[in-house]
C-alpha cells in the first residue's frame, strides 16, 4: 500500500496547487511520487479533458504506463478512461502550434526551459499547467531573440512558477525515501599506463590519464588570460571539454568500477558522463543509440532479474522506477545538484539500506564537481574510501554486520 507519509506529501502539493489556480510546478524530492501528483491533478478535471505529459526521454512514458496502472490498482482511478492522455518529448513538443490543451504537465520542467524548446508555452495554449521537479535550475542563462539574457528562473517564474517545496534533506528526516549509505570512493589518475590517445589525428600518440589531464588542465587556466571575446570563450569551452573528457573515459576507473560490481550483491544502476566508456562495464546501457525496443527489453529484463547490472548516461535519471534496485554507481557526472538528486533517486522506498557508490578522483575538477552537486544533500550517512579495495573491504564489512543483526533477531523471535 501506499506509504502515508508520501500520500498525504503528495495531496498537500496538490491542493496548493490547485490553490495557485492550477499553475505551478511542485518542486518534490525524489521518491516522493511525483507522477501520483499528476495523476491527481487529473481528477480536478472534467471528464473528458486533453492532457499532455511532456518529458525529456522516451523512458518515461514506459514508468508514466506503469505509475497510471499502479495508481488504479490503489484508487480505482483509470487515467486513461477518465481522460485523453498524450505523451510527448520536449524535442517534438516544441514544434507544435496552434494546439489547444486542458493540462499540461512538464515532467523535470527545467529542461523544457531552453530557448528552443519553450516556444511550445507560447505558440500553443492550455488551460491549466502542471511543472513537475526534484530541484529547478534557476541560474542557467541563455540569450533570447533579442539578444537579452534570460534564466531559467525567469521562464520557470513566467510558465509555471513554484508553489510547493520539499526537498531531500526533508525527505530524508521524515523518512519518506530509501535510506542509503553513500560511499565516496577516492581515485586516482594514473601515472603509469599510456591509455590515452593524445596529439593531433595525422600524428596520434598514447599518454597516460594524469599527462593527459594536467595538459588540457594548464591549457584551460591558460585561456583564462585570453582577451576578452569570442576566442577566449571558444577556447575555455574546448579546453574544458577536453580535460572533463579525460575523467569520463579514464582506463583506471573502469578497472575500479569493475572489480568493484564482481564484488557487490544484488543488482546495481551504473550512471556515466560517457556511453563508450559504460559499455566497457556492460554491454547493458540504455541510450539513444539504441531503439525504443532495444531500450525497453533492456529496462524488461533488468525488471525480471534477468540481468544484474544495467548503466545509462541520461535516460534513467527521470523518473525511471527500477525494480528491486541495491546499488548505484556514479562513475562520472556533472556539478549540478539536480542530477545528482536524480541518480540518488533511483533507489525506491523499501526495508533494506541501499548503496550509492560515487568516484571522486582526487587532485582534478571531479573534487569540485562533486562538493558542488553534493552541498545542499547533507542528511546521508558518508563512508569515505581510500580506494576501490578499501571500499569493498568496508561494505562486505556492513553488510556481514547486517547480516549477523538479521540473525539474532530471528533468533530473539
Amino acid at each position: 500500500m501506499l506509504d502515508s507519509k508520501r500520500d498525504s506529501i503528495q495531496n498537500a502539493a496538490v491542493e496548493t496547487w490547485e490553490q495557485a489556480g492550477k499553475k505551478g510546478t511542485l518542486n518534490l524530492s525524489t521518491g516522493i511520487g511525483k507522477t501520483f501528483c499528476f495523476i491527481k491533478t487529473t481528477r480536478l478535471l472534467p471528464k473528458g479533458s486533453k492532457i499532455l505529459f511532456l518529458a525529456e526521454t522516451s523512458q518515461r512514458e514506459i514508468d508514466l504506463k506503469k505509475d497510471i496502472k499502479f495508481f488504479k490498482k490503489l484508487f480505482k482511478y483509470d487515467l486513461r478512461k477518465e481522460h485523453e492522455l498524450t505523451f510527448m518529448c520536449y524535442q517534438s513538443a516544441y514544434k507544435l502550434k496552434d494546439t489547444e490543451w486542458d493540462l499540461v504537465c512538464a515532467d523535470e520542467i527545467h529542461s523544457s526551459l531552453t530557448p528552443q524548446y519553450v516556444q511550445f508555452y507560447t505558440n500553443n495554449t492550455y488551460k491549466h499547467i502542471l511543472g513537475l521537479s526534484a530541484t529547478v535550475d534557476r541560474s542557467t542563462k541563455y540569450l533570447d531573440a533579442d539578444g537579452n539574457e534570460v534564466s531559467k528562473g525567469y521562464w520557470v517564474d513566467t510558465i509555471a512558477p513554484v508553489c510547493f517545496k520539499y526537498n531531500l534533506n526533508q525527505a530524508v528526516q521524515d523518512g519518506t525515501t530509501k535510506k542509503l549509505r553513500i560511499f565516496i570512493i577516492n581515485h586516482h589518475l594514473d601515472y603509469n599506463n599510456k591509455t590515452v590517445v593524445a596529439g593531433s589525428k595525422a600524428k596520434p600518440f598514447l599518454t597516460t590519464e594524469k599527462a593527459a589531464y594536467d595538459y588540457w588542465d594548464a591549457e584551460f587556466r591558460r585561456a583564462l588570460f585570453l582577451p576578452d571575446g569570442p576566442a577566449k570563450t571558444f577556447k575555455i569551452r574546448n579546453t574544458s571539454a577536453a580535460r572533463a573528457k579525460v575523467l569520463y573515459t579514464m582506463a583506471s576507473k573502469i578497472e575500479s568500477v569493475n572489480k568493484l560490481l564482481a564484488a557487490i550483491k544484488g543488482k546495481s544502476l551504473v550512471f556515466g558522463n560517457s556511453i563508450d566508456t559504460l559499455l566497457c562495464v556492460t554491454t547493458n546501457v540504455i541510450s539513444n543509440k539504441n531503439s525504443d525496443k532495444e531500450n525497453a527489453k533492456l529496462r524488461h529484463d533488468f525488471d525480471a532479474g534477468k540481468i544484474k547490472t544495467i548503466a545509462s548516461f541520461k535516460m534513467l535519471k527521470q523518473g525511471a522506477n527500477l525494480k528491486d534496485l541495491d546499488n548505484t554507481i556514479l562513475m562520472s557526472y556533472y556539478s549540478k545538484e539536480l542530477d545528482m538528486i536524480q541518480a540518488i533517486g533511483r533507489q525506491r522506498v523499501t526495508d533494506s539500506v541501499g548503496n550509492i557508490f560515487i568516484y571522486v578522483t582526487a587532485g582534478t575538477q571531479e573534487v569540485k564537481w562533486y562538493k558542488k552537486a553534493m552541498e545542499n544533500i547533507n542528511n546521508y550517512e558518508e563512508i569515505h574510501c581510500h580506494s576501490t579495495d578499501d571500499c569493498i573491504q568496508k561494505y562486505r564489512a556492513i553488510i556481514q554486520e547486517t547480516e549477523k543483526s538479521k540473525e539474532t533477531e530471528a533468533q530473539a523471535v
